[in-house]
């Protein structure tokens, strides 16, 4: 259980990596627009101010950056950390769908508007979280060299999928509306 422990460390801060990266260089004043929208989406009168947004878009950066600078000295509290973002994200979409709120995901520096995809790569996301929290993987040293590459690479393969599975799942899948 300690490959399934690390691949699950990996995955996580594999997503959350990208996704910090992406609004680093992508536009600003459109993931705060996209925020405030989604922050209404949890309100009951159904919109929030844009003075809330700004403030609240760069906590969300810095909280995912944290996910991935704690993974390595504190990896359950990088876990922990990750398995909030994503239930609160999870809640925003799944309210924004229920209440009508058109807006775009932009947490890859994307721009497709939200669908039930983006609950399916949260619930992933979170079951990568709970097994990252119940397994022990031990010490890294602990296990095997060649054991920990297919690890990570499979780690890799996994997040490529979970930051474009809305993709993905468009072109395959059902429409999830």
């Amino acid at each position: 259980m300690e490959y399934l422990a690390f691949g699950c460390h990996w995955l996580v801060a594999l997503v959350f990596a990208v996704s910090f990266a992406s609004k680093l260089k992508g536009n600003r004043r459109e993931f705060a627009e996209s925020t405030r929208k989604l922050l209404g989406a949890l309100l009951p009168s159904g919109s929030a101010p844009a003075a809330a947004a700004k403030f609240v878009a760069p906590l969300v950066v810095a909280a995912e950056a944290a996910v991935v600078v704690l993974m390595i000295p504190a990896p359950a509290a990088a876990l922990a950390l990750a398995g909030v973002l994503v239930t609160a994200f999870g809640l925003a979409i799944a309210l924004a769908l229920r209440r009508g709120v058109a807006t775009a995901c932009r947490c890859f520096g994307g721009s497709a508007p939200l669908s039930g995809w983006h609950l399916v790569r949260n619930a992933l996301l979170l079951g990568a979280v709970a097994a990252g929290l119940t397994f022990d993987p031990g010490p890294l040293g602990a296990a095997g060299t060649a054991g920990l590459a297919v690890t990570a690479g499979a780690a890799l393969a996994a997040a490529l999928v979970v930051v474009r599975l809305e993709e993905i799942g468009e072109l395959f899948g059902p429409r999830l509306s």
